[in-house]
This record gives structure tokens, C-alpha cells and sequence, in this order.
């Protein structure tokens, strides 16, 4: 049984590097240079990543926006607003979502929209796209950004890896920002996670009657999210201005005297 177990688990696995090997996707174990640091030192961080990309996923200043699927108008206009806002504080600033509905897509369109990199964290493996309708823009994320999975090919998008594809987006990152959610929902899941990996939470106040805001205000009122109002906030409380460096002048070290 062994040994036929053993023969069929090297049958799977030469099938899937052939599919590597004929899409470009790169295979990336934990102790590989290209592995993303900020997730190795997760304890739960996955021991292989799947990746077809243009971008470094080692990039200085990587942050994860993430939201509810029913985003509103004014989740909307936050989401846009914020993206365009930071891409030009910090224009190589790189944007990780989910490529779900609302909030996610909406992150991806607006980054490259504003020539920001974008990552898609998949909940499957990279032969296919779900949901299906966003294929477009994950074709377009590859030469501006990338999609990245734990999942070989062939796993289907079950609710259970949209949870552990969370842990990536929140451990990747140097910090999460969550636009609009509910009570309950991904995104919140999400802001617990990069709590426990000791990640900044920052999150978008709302109407404290909109049902899709509750979430982002009762993360600021339990103190596990900073609240922001702009991209500037987010900018000032990472660190992440761009300070200009002056060169130092070279000063003469045996300087012109006179013989007396």
C-alpha cells in the first residue's frame, strides 16, 4: 500500500510541475529567497507558495486592503479615494486583496488604474479564477503585480481556504487596512490574524447605522484598529513618508595653510 501510495504521490507531483512549467509559475519553499520574510515569520505560514508575477513579494512597503463583498458608495469612494491618494505618497507602495467581490476587486482595479503593483491572494490553485468574472483583471495583475496560492492545481475554492488564504494576506503585509465590513465577515477574520502576527490594523470609521460599517467601527472602539481618515493617516502611522536625503558635505581633511 506504501509503495502504491508512494508511486502515486510522485505521479502527482510530476503532473503538477509539468503544469508549472508550462504556465510560469514559480514554485516557492519557505527557505527560498524569493519566499515573502514578512510571512516566514508567521508561525503558520505555508511551507509552498505558487506565484505568476512581475512583482517583488519582498517589496519595502506592502500593505493588504480588504472589505466587505457589499460595498457601498461610500465604501466606494473611500476605497478609490485612498489608493489614489497613496499611490502618490508612496508610489511603489504594492496593494494585496483577496480578488473577491467589492472591496477586493475595486482595490486591484484602482492600484493599477494608478500604477501601483497589485497581488491576488487565491483561495484555489492558479488553473482557474474564482469568481470568474475577474479574470480580466487577473490577467493584467500578472505583468503589473501577481497571483499567489498555497493551493496546487486543481483545488476548487472551498470556504474553508478562504480563511487560511486570509493568514497570507494578513502576513504578508506590513499592515491591513479594512474599508468597510460587517460584523462578521472575512475581513474581520482578517484584522484578528494580523493582529496575532503583531501587524498594524487600521480601519475606515462609518454611519454607526450602516450594518457594512459596524465592523470597521467596532474594531477602532475595541482598540484593535487604528482609525484613518486618509492616505496620509496611513502614511504617517507606518513611517512611510519619503524623506529626502542629503548628501553630506566632504569636508577638506588637510586643509591649504600658510608656512607661518
Amino acid at each position: 500500500v506504501d509503495a502504491l501510495a508512494s508511486k502515486e504521490a510522485f505521479a502527482e507531483a510530476e503532473k503538477e510541475i509539468l503544469f508549472l512549467e508550462k504556465n510560469k509559475i514559480s514554485c516557492i519553499t519557505i527557505n527560498g529567497n524569493l519566499y515573502p520574510n514578512r510571512l516566514r515569520n508567521c508561525d503558520d505560514a505555508p511551507i509552498v507558495l505558487y506565484y505568476r508575477g512581475s512583482c517583488d513579494l519582498n517589496s519595502m512597503r506592502i500593505i493588504s486592503v480588504v472589505g466587505t463583498r457589499n460595498i457601498s458608495e461610500y465604501g466606494h469612494a473611500i476605497c478609490t479615494q485612498f489608493i489614489h491618494e497613496l499611490s502618490e505618497l508612496v508610489p511603489d507602495a504594492v496593494i494585496v486583496s483577496g480578488l473577491a467581490y467589492g472591496v477586493d476587486i475595486l482595490s486591484h482595479k484602482t492600484a493599477l488604474s494608478n500604477g501601483l503593483s497589485t497581488i491576488a491572494v487565491l483561495a484555489h490553485g492558479l488553473d482557474r479564477i474564482y469568481p470568474a468574472v475577474h479574470r480580466k483583471t487577473a490577467v493584467e495583475m500578472i505583468n503589473r503585480g501577481g497571483l499567489l496560492t498555497e493551493f496546487v492545481s486543481g483545488t476548487n475554492p472551498d470556504r474553508q481556504n478562504f480563511i487560511k488564504r486570509n493568514r497570507i494576506v494578513a502576513g504578508m503585509s506590513d499592515a491591513v487596512v479594512i474599508v468597510q465590513s460587517a460584523l462578521k465577515g472575512g475581513a474581520l477574520i482578517t484584522a484578528d490574524i494580523a493582529d496575532s502576527y503583531g501587524r498594524d490594523c487600521l480601519a475606515f470609521p462609518g454611519n454607526i447605522n450602516d450594518e457594512y460599517s459596524k465592523g470597521c467601527n467596532k474594531l477602532i472602539r475595541d482598540n484593535k484598529a487604528i482609525l484613518v481618515s486618509s492616505a496620509e493617516d496611513v502614511v504617517s502611522t507606518l513611517g512611510w513618508e519619503h524623506k529626502e536625503i542629503k548628501k553630506e558635505i566632504q569636508r577638506e581633511l588637510f586643509p591649504e595653510m600658510s608656512e607661518e
